[in-house]
């Protein structure tokens, strides 16, 4: 491969790199301001958790709760804090997916992870494809 062709692969890789720096950059500042919040099916309390999944504060609506055994409000709170996590990491891949359109070499894979382990693979097998891609570029 001539020296020319080995700067415009090296330009293009970082023209890439510099694209997913600023796509990261767009998805952390949205995961670190996001915050999703849900109610219990009877409407007695109301769970907050921010973009990592942290909880981020509990409201009780009225006083209803204090007719339930301990158990059974122990129960309702973390039913309603899983629910809230579930639906946070929906957001965030959402908008991931949606950040990272832009993106035409991260692939369908990655646009349509439901979790951060299928958004690394799916990354992961962009890289592999590159690399099998200028491996036969390069032998041609």
């Amino acid at each position: 491969m001539s020296m020319l062709g080995d700067e415009e692969l090296l330009a293009e890789m970082r023209s890439a790199l510099d694209d997913i720096r600023a796509t990261t950059d767009r998805v952390r500042r949205r995961v670190n301001q996001a915050k999703t919040t849900v109610e219990d099916k009877k409407k007695l309390l109301s769970v907050t958790v921010g973009g990592h999944g942290e909880l981020t504060q509990i409201a009780f609506n009225g006083d209803a709760y204090r007719q339930l055994a301990p158990a059974e409000l122990a129960d309702l709170i973390v039913t309603t804090v899983r629910t809230a996590r579930e639906g946070a990491q929906r957001k965030v891949m959402a908008g991931t997916a949606e950040l990272t359109g832009d993106l035409s070499q991260l692939g369908d894979t990655a646009r349509t992870a439901t979790s951060m382990e299928q958004l690394v693979e799916g990354i992961v097998g962009l890289v592999s494809a590159g690399d099998d891609r200028r491996r036969g570029r390069s032998a041609s």
